[in-house]
């Protein structure tokens, strides 16, 4: 199996899209935390409301998980790109190859996956670090001084962002193997990546509202139950505070754990009676 992972890397760092990517990774890390300081430099002073609703945005801590979030920028790109060139084995008969020549098709299919989340978590990875060094001269990385502690917070957010991006690798391995066509990948992905934000976003104005209200309380934790187990929302939370509880740790973990499993599953079966052409 290492002989097809080596291989599969060596066909995706020659591919043009995979410099394009690291391309957009570049301008985004630069551009972004730049166009804030602009930003917030015209505003002047912020009052402590505007501030704490700005937290995210004005300290560099905030910026650099925020290069994480799906629906930011990068995070939202580069599993598209990175979906297109795994693609290419299947459109130029490459996989056909390797099933011909004898490779198993669970091998196939697991290094298709195993290139993916390398690739896809190291090209994040290293734009939300180059995010938080252009970030770092203009914020200061939190309102407190940085602490033993927040190392390890840190350390354990990075953790949870890797599991994160390990079921988006998952999830784009099997549309790969599902998808009839390179467009159905890319119309597929947006639509349940922007799905789950989607639904992200109203669960959260509703349990706002339905906390104010006195909602019904069991509702309230079936709503509160149902977003947090939304792994495409998790990168939004990660690294927004500065400890994990207990239940933190379990919604963190579990879900994409359980959901790679699950669809890594299905598309190792999936793959086995695909008709390769």
């Amino acid at each position: 199996m290492s002989g097809l992972i080596i291989s599969d890397y060596k066909r995706f760092f020659k591919d043009k899209l995979f410099i394009v990517v690291c391309i957009l990774a570049f301008v985004f890390a630069v551009m972004t935390p730049l166009l804030y300081a602009l930003l917030f430099a015209g505003m002047g002073e912020l009052d402590p409301v505007t501030a704490q609703m700005l937290a995210g945005y004005v300290s560099a801590k905030g910026q650099f998980f925020g290069a994480f979030s799906f629906g930011n920028n990068l995070g939202l790109i580069a599993p598209l790109l990175i979906g297109i060139i795994l693609f290419k084995d299947f459109s130029f008969g490459t996989v056909r190859n390797k099933v011909i020549c004898g490779h198993s098709r669970t091998k196939i299919f697991m290094s298709i996956f195993i290139v993916c989340a390398t690739t896809l978590f190291g090209v994040v990875l290293a734009h939300a670090l180059l995010t938080l060094g252009v970030s770092l001269p203009f914020f200061e990385y939190q309102s407190t001084d940085f602490v033993a502690a927040d190392m390890w917070y840190l350390l354990e957010s990075l953790l949870f962002e890797l599991l994160v991006y390990v079921f988006a690798a998952a999830f784009v391995s099997w549309l790969c193997v599902n998808m009839k066509n390179v467009g159905m990948v890319i119309v597929m992905y947006i639509a349940v990546v922007f799905g789950a934000t989607m639904v992200a976003g109203i669960l959260q104005v509703v349990i706002g509202v339905m906390q104010l209200d006195g909602g019904n309380e069991q509702t309230i934790k079936l709503l509160e139950f149902l977003q947090r187990i939304n792994v495409f929302n998790s990168s939004a939370t990660i690294g927004l505070g500065t400890e994990y509880s207990k239940e933190d740790l379990l919604y963190y973990v579990l879900p994409p754990v359980v959901g790679t499993v699950a669809v890594l599953s299905h598309g190792v079966l999936s793959f086995n009676r695909k008709d390769v052409k």
